[in-house]
């Protein structure tokens, strides 16, 4: 029985940091979640303003590059990623977007969205909709990595 309890009392301290690791783990990942929400929620307000704001200042942002859409590639800082928004938002029919979300999973600091995107350009009147996953990275509240990985050649085709 001694030797039962003093195993317990050698062990103590980590379940306790096991417990407080949890806790934290959780913290971060309800922060995490909270702020990808924050973003989704002004990127379908359509201010770019608003939703550069939820970015770091430095930030890891790529969307898988065209030499037909000027919004596309490598960004680093949060200054590019308001006309980003505003130049993508200039190619599209305002009120003719579909936001799909199949899937938003949260590991710490990280988050993956899966869903489905649809438009209408305006230059060729036509409506693409393709499969989309979003990558993010969140600390301090803030959007630091941004990956979107989409179906080029789709956009590419209902752009011409």
């Amino acid at each position: 029985m001694k030797s039962s309890l003093l195993i317990a009392l050698l062990c103590w301290p980590l379940f306790s940091t096991s417990a407080q690791t949890q806790a934290a783990t959780e913290s971060q990942e309800q922060q995490t979640k909270k702020s990808v929400e924050v973003f989704l929620q002004r990127l379908g307000g359509k201010d770019p303003k608003l939703i550069a704001s939820c970015l770091a200042e430095d930030i890891d942002w790529y969307i898988f590059e065209s030499s037909k859409f000027p919004w596309t590639g490598r960004r680093t800082k949060r200054s590019e990623i308001e006309t980003v928004f505003k130049t993508l938002f200039s190619y599209f029919v305002d009120g003719k977007e579909k936001f799909v979300m199949e899937s938003f999973m949260v590991d710490g600091t990280e988050a993956a969205i899966f869903a489905q995107l649809g438009r209408r350009f305006k230059q060729s009147g036509k409506d693409f909709s393709m499969y989309i996953a979003i990558h993010l990275k969140v600390e301090n509240g803030l959007i630091t990595k941004l990956y979107l990985y989409e179906q080029t050649p789709v956009l590419e085709k209902a752009y011409e």
